[in-house]
């Protein structure tokens, strides 16, 4: 269950969980969010958060922005959090305008402290679709790569690049 918290005074919400539990912990809880605050999603796809984000983010009257950061490791949970996880790593944003200039340099302030290296301004199609072909992708072929018969025979025959393949196969699908 995701905490609920004090909702009402933040100017910064950030949700950082699945798509699925982020969109519910959204519908759940958009009337208790200020409307001076910032709401951006870390889901790795843009297109139901975003519409559903958008959507409630004008009726409450907060500001809703997608966000996916490029960076990750394949464990997931608090216990491997790292203080410098987002440090240079690229901030996919999804504005619900292009091109509001005063809306991105909010996010980027509000960004400062994840040290991300920059923010990348996209359409929720867009960013989807990048994502399917460099993540989304990779993770299928790394599973069919590690569930193949022969890679249980790997043994003296593998470094760096059958660990690289194979750490994405533990990824969160």
């Amino acid at each position: 269950e995701l905490s609920t918290g004090n909702i009402a005074a933040c100017n910064l919400l950030l949700l950082t969980a699945t798509p699925k539990a982020s969109a519910n912990y959204l519908k759940d809880n958009a009337a208790r969010i200020s409307p001076d605050a910032m709401v951006i999603d870390f889901c790795g796809t843009k297109g139901m958060i975003c519409a559903l984000g958008f959507a409630l983010a004008k009726e409450y009257g907060f500001t809703f922005v997608g966000g996916h950061p490029m960076a990750g490791l394949q464990y997931s949970g608090f216990k491997h959090a790292r203080a410098t996880l987002f440090k240079g790593a690229s901030m996919i944003i999804v504005p619900p305008v292009y091109d509001d200039m005063a809306l991105l340099e909010r996010v980027k302030e509000l960004l400062v402290p994840l040290d991300f290296k920059q923010l990348v301004v996209t359409s929720a199609e867009n960013h989807d679709e990048m994502i399917a072909y460099t993540s989304q992708l990779c993770h299928v072929v790394s599973n069919a790569f590690v569930k193949s018969p022969v890679a249980q025979k790997h043994h003296g025959y593998s470094a760096g690049s059958f660990r690289d393949l194979t750490r994405v196969a533990r990824l969160n699908e």
